[in-house]
């Protein structure tokens, strides 16, 4: 085997692993860097007072993009995809790869709306549970929220009088 031969066998061979990689995003990988990179850019503006391009000087906005390139390639680093790669395999997706990354995206967020709602106190309740917190005492409840389209309550009669203790005594 000639030494050229050799040389490139080991390049390819070398070489192989970081194409495959390249080429082999799920759509669910997409989505997930492309949220990771939407909160990284939202930090970035909220840390410049999410001012409009026309609101800052020059220096400024130079600044802004520089920092949100930067947010941009940590984010694609702590993923393990080079710009390149990235930009290669979005361009080449077709319809159906799109709607899948789009697909992913809305499954995404609506984990982290859950997750949300789980951690807020009260969260794991049902949408259509209705909270009841209690009034004065527990033989008067108050409710807080009722169910859309449902029928008034009407309670009939006249509410009984506790004995309030007269003054005299």
């Amino acid at each position: 085997m000639s030494r050229r031969l050799s040389v490139l066998l080991l390049s390819t061979w070398l070489a192989a692993p970081g194409l495959a990689l390249a080429g082999d995003l799920t759509p669910e990988q997409i989505a997930r860097m492309r949220s990771d990179e939407k909160a990284a850019l939202d930090r970035v503006n909220a840390a410049h007072g999410n001012k409009k391009s026309s609101e800052m000087s020059n220096a400024e906005r130079r600044r802004l993009i520089q920092e949100q390139q930067q947010a941009v390639q940590g984010v694609r680093d702590q993923h393990g995809v080079s710009e390149k790669d990235y930009a290669r395999q979005t361009t080449r997706m077709g319809r159906k790869q799109t709607e899948a990354v789009e697909a992913a995206a809305k499954e995404l967020e609506a984990k982290k709306a859950a997750e949300a709602t789980k951690s807020q106190p009260g969260g794991g309740q049902e949408p259509g549970e209705i909270q009841v917190q209690q009034g004065f005492d527990d033989e008067n409840p108050v409710t807080l929220e009722e169910q859309e389209g449902a029928a008034p309550s009407v309670e009939v009669g006249i509410p009984q009088d506790e004995e309030v203790p007269s003054e005299e005594e």
